[in-house]
């Protein structure tokens, strides 16, 4: 009994779905998109079961659903492979920029240095707004009313991203009037 006749009176249609519907998510795995070849591909190759299931062999479809799975499997540890250290490692389709910026656990620490610190209020706080501190442009938040531009104002807390400021009073410069006395 030949592989033909094994594939009972749907012989043709099933060998043609089974090509098309492999073909169709071999080109869905190299191609970005919607999943058109791929839904294809996988109606094609449930059409190919369900014609051995209802006109040819139980048994053949289940060669067909065991040997297509193998293929399926096969390709993807293949293209998995390849990304990582194949051809396909060195393609447009993977990223290998790295990035060398600073990390924000570094950015909260180094806000810690700036409690205590004065400045002044670049863009109105409502609450929140820029000023500039040691030289710096910061993003800040008003612990309280409505700060105008121009306003001096101190660091009053530095929580990760959020830096907490009020306007600075006299009270802020005494103590710095008796260090210089001093």
């Amino acid at each position: 009994m030949g592989f033909i006749e094994l594939l009972g009176p749907t012989a043709v249609p099933t060998l043609i779905c089974l090509i098309f519907g492999l073909l169709m998510l071999t080109v869905e795995m190299f191609t970005p998109g919607v999943g058109i070849a791929g839904v294809s591909g996988l109606l094609s190759l449930i059409a190919v079961v369900v014609m051995q299931l209802g006109w040819g062999s139980p048994r053949v479809a289940l060669y067909i659903i065991a040997i297509t799975l193998l293929i399926i499997i096969i390709a993807i540890i293949w293209i998995i492979r390849s990304l990582q250290r194949g051809k396909l490692s060195k393609s447009f389709l993977v990223l290998n920029d790295q990035s060398d910026g600073v990390s924000v656990p570094d950015i909260a620490t180094a806000r810690q240095d700036l409690i205590g610190k004065s400045g002044v209020v670049i863009t109105p706080l409502r609450p929140s707004g820029i000023a500039e501190i040691d030289g710096k442009r910061v993003d800040v938040l008003a612990a309280g009313s409505f700060l105008e531009k121009g306003k001096h104002i101190v660091v009053v807390k530095a929580e990760g991203m959020h830096i907490l400021v009020r306007e600075r009073t006299a009270e802020d410069d005494a103590p710095k009037a008796e260090a210089q006395d001093a």
